[in-house]
């Protein structure tokens, strides 16, 4: 089984991704330019909705592949992107000043193989894509135990060549040259993972058509390599964009329709071979936002909404306490 985490980068607006219609009138008052006016939400159930802008997810809902749950957070929440991010990875509120700087997945990943870091498995444990410094697989001493990839296309470049760097076209008949290609050897050399992960990748092909954004590129290489049967269990893909300060109605409609489109595709994907009955992934963000507007965009929150995808949830449904507004 495997889990994906969709870090959703900077805050992200659960109240304009599920939306209150439990307590509509309060949110609209409180959102006088922002609110998703009704004619534009697509009902979940008799109290939440989501905007149309999301609509690509509502066959994952009606076939029972898709849960939300409200209100996920804790007590006095840290307002600070970088803080707040260390703990929901650490699952830890005292990480800044505890000696153990771990993530919840690297704890796992330790619990599963103690011997982790002295007899590397012959498959990653966890690859992160686009998500660089979050601690979620760091070890109590900020080793980060995932294989990190800054972009996709750094990814897809190991993926369809087995290399990180390319040791033939070098500078010729010089120095110089030799010397680069030594150093690309050597970065190539440290890099155990990219015959796995090329293998994998090559023995696979997209059996649908994603997007052109950052998150479909990302999920539709994890798609690739699920289905090449690679065999890592934990991946982490990054959307960034949701510090929504100002222009939240630009913006968030935007990052809505693309979670949509590319969870839809990924396991439209997934379907086409069964692999889809086995991943579950998730949302989450580092804090909601509050429910007064600030002149076109709203401020650091607290708690917010995830949303879990995958045909083993069993079946839809919004789990946990309704926010009070």
């Amino acid at each position: 089984r495997i889990l994906v985490l969709i870090r959703l980068k900077g805050g992200n607006d659960g109240l304009n991704m599920i939306v209150p219609m439990f307590d509509y009138g309060t949110y609209q008052a409180n959102r006088p330019q922002i609110a998703i006016p009704q004619s534009q939400i697509i009902q979940l159930d008799n109290a939440h909705g989501i905007p149309n802008t999301m609509q690509d997810l509502m066959p994952l809902w009606n076939e029972g592949a898709m849960k939300v749950i409200n209100s996920v957070g804790y007590n006095e929440h840290n307002l600070s992107h970088f803080t707040s991010s260390d703990i929901w990875n650490a699952a830890n509120q005292d990480v800044a000043s505890d000696t153990d700087q771990s993530g919840w997945l690297g704890r796992y990943i330790l619990d599963c193989n103690p011997d982790y870091l002295e007899n590397l498995p012959e498959v990653p444990g966890a690859i992160k894509i686009s998500s660089g410094s979050n601690i979620a697989f760091h070890n109590q001493d900020r080793i980060d135990l995932a294989v990190n990839f800054n972009t996709p296309d750094r990814l897809l470049s190991i993926a369809e060549t087995g290399n990180i760097y390319d040791t033939e076209n070098l500078p010729d008949d010089c120095y110089y040259g030799e010397q680069v290609g030594f150093l690309r050897s050597i970065m190539n050399v440290t890099s155990n993972y990219a015959p796995q992960i090329s293998e994998s990748y090559n023995k696979a092909v997209n059996s649908v058509n994603y997007d052109d954004n950052e998150l479909s590129r990302q999920l539709s290489i994890v798609a690739r390599l699920i289905k090449g049967q690679l065999g890592t269990r934990l991946y982490m893909v990054t959307l960034d964009g949701f510090d929504t300060h100002e222009n939240q109605n630009q913006k968030h409609p935007q990052l809505m329709n693309t979670i949509a489109t590319a969870v839809s595709s990924f396991y439209d994907d997934l379907a086409t071979e069964n692999y889809d009955q086995d991943v579950l992934s998730m949302t989450f963000s580092e804090f909601g936002r509050r429910i007064n507007e600030n002149q076109g965009g709203t401020d650091h929150g607290t708690a917010a909404p995830i949303m879990m995808f995958g045909p083993a949830l069993n079946g839809n449904g919004v789990l946990g306490k309704n926010p009070d507004l």
